[in-house]
C-alpha cells in the first residue's frame, strides 16, 4: 500500500478523526489508544500510543499537549493539531460545535430558502473539512521532511477550513461588497433564476431551464403536445438568463405538470436517450438500499449498521502491479511503499526553507 511505511498516532476526539481514517485507507498504520467513532475508525488499530510517539511519523491530535516536548522526544515527528480555531488566535478556547462553526464560516448564510431560517449540511461538515485539511498539511510536511529530515508543527483551524470551503461568498464580498443570501430552489443566472428541484410521480428530480439549445429542444421533443408555449420558443434567439422571472414561472409550470405524470426512472430514461441533463434524486433510504452503490463499496455492514465504505478509489496499485503474464507496464514486483518512501534517500536539493518550518493555516480574523 502507498503509505505502508508510515506509523500514525491518532489522539483526536471527533474533530480530526477523519484524517486518520483517510490515511489508514492509503495503507498507513494508524493507532489509537482506544476505539473511536465507528464511522471513522475503519482501518485503525489500538495500542500503546504513548510508547509509539517516540518513533511515529505523524501525530493527529487536538490542542492540549506541549509541541516542544513532543519534538524533543521525536525530532522527525509531524505534529498535526486540529483545533476549532487557530491555537493562540483571538478565538482560541471559545465554545464551539460543528453547527456553530458552520454558521460562523458563512456557509449557512447561503443554505436554505430566503424566507426561512438558514440550514446546515448533513453530518459534521466543518469537522470533516478540518480532517481533510489536516491530511493535506500532514502530507505536505512529510514531503518537507524528505528534504530537511525534520518534523514540524501543523496547525489546522476547523473554522478556517469551513471558510475556505465557502469559496464564492468571501470573494464576492471582497470584490463587490455584496453579501450573499439563500436562494432556495433557484439557480441564479443573469437577471433571473430558474428552478432546480422538481416533484415527479414518485419523488423528485433535478433539472433546469438553461441556455443549452439542444437540451431545451430535446425537452420540448419528449414533452410532445404537453410542451404548450415551450414549443413556440426559438431557443437559438433568446437567452434564458435574460428572460423575466414571470415568463420563466409560466414555462416552469408546464414542465412541472409534465414531470408530475412520470416517475423518476421514466424521466431518467428520457434524459439519457435525449440528452436532457436531468437526474433523479435518491432519498437516504434509496441510497442505503441501492445495489449499485453497494457494488461500488459505498457502504460496509458492521453489526447490521451501514457505515461509510472506502473513501479512496484508485487504479494506481493495479497499474503498478505486474499482471499474471508479466505483461503490462513491465515494472516488475515494485510496491508503492518502495516508490514513495523518500526520507531515507538523500535529497538532491535540500531546501533551507525546510529548516524549522512551522506550517500554519492562516486564519481570517
Amino acid at each position: 500500500m502507498m503509505l505502508a511505511h508510515l506509523t500514525i498516532i491518532d489522539l483526536t476526539e471527533s474533530l480530526g478523526e477523519l484524517a486518520g481514517r483517510m490515511l489508514a485507507e492509503l495503507g498507513a498504520r494508524v493507532v489509537r489508544a482506544e476505539a473511536g467513532d465507528a464511522a471513522w475508525d475503519h482501518g485503525k488499530g489500538t495500542g500503546d500510543t504513548e510508547a509509539l510517539l517516540a518513533t511515529a511519523d505523524i501525530l493527529f491530535r487536538n490542542p492540549g499537549r506541549d509541541h516542544d516536548a513532543l519534538a524533543a522526544a521525536n525530532p522527525k515527528l509531524i505534529d498535526v493539531v486540529v483545533a476549532p480555531f487557530l491555537p493562540g488566535g483571538p478565538n482560541d478556547g471559545r465554545p464551539e460545535t460543528d453547527l456553530t462553526l458552520m454558521a460562523r464560516s458563512g456557509l449557512m448564510t447561503i443554505i436554505g430558502d430566503p424566507d426561512r431560517a438558514p440550514l446546515t449540511l448533513p453530518g459534521e461538515q466543518a469537522y470533516a473539512l478540518a480532517g481533510i485539511q489536516a491530511v493535506i498539511g500532514a502530507l505536505t510536511a512529510l514531503h518537507a521532511r524528505a528534504a530537511s529530515g525534520k518534523g514540524q508543527l501543523v496547525e489546522v483551524s476547523a473554522y478556517q477550513s469551513a471558510v475556505l470551503a465557502n469559496y464564492r461568498e468571501p470573494l464576492t464580498w471582497q470584490w463587490t461588497g455584496r453579501v450573499g443570501n439563500r436562494t432556495g430552489n433557484l439557480l441564479i443566472r443573469g437577471k433571473s433564476g430558474v428552478r432546480q428541484i422538481w416533484p415527479c410521480a414518485d419523488g423528485f428530480v433535478t433539472w433546469a431551464l438553461v441556455d443549452n439549445q439542444p437540451m431545451m429542444r430535446g425537452m420540448v421533443k419528449v414533452m410532445g403536445d404537453a410542451a404548450g408555449p415551450l414549443a413556440d420558443v426559438d431557443w437559438d434567439a433568446i437567452l434564458v438568463a435574460d428572460m423575466p422571472r414571470e415568463t420563466l414561472i409560466e414555462w416552469e409550470a408546464v414542465v412541472e405538470a409534465f414531470f408530475l405524470k412520470h416517475t423518476r426512472a421514466e424521466l431518467g430514461a428520457m434524459s439519457q436517450a435525449n440528452g436532457l441533463g436531468l437526474s433523479w434524486i435518491d432519498t437516504p433510504a434509496d441510497a442505503l438500499a441501492s445495489e449499485h452503490l453497494a457494488a461500488r463499496g459505498l457502504w460496509r455492514d458492521v453489526d447490521g449498521v451501514k457505515l461509510p465504505g472506502r473513501l479512496w478509489v484508485s487504479s494506481l496499485e493495479e497499474q503498478l502491479s505486474p499482471s499474471p503474464s508479466g505483461e503490462g507496464l513491465g515494472v516488475g514486483p515494485v510496491s508503492l511503499t518502495e516508490t514513495v518512501r523518500q526520507e531515507d534517500r538523500p535529497h538532491p536539493n535540500p531546501s533551507p526553507e525546510g529548516e524549522g518550518l512551522r506550517s500554519r493555516l492562516e486564519e481570517d480574523q
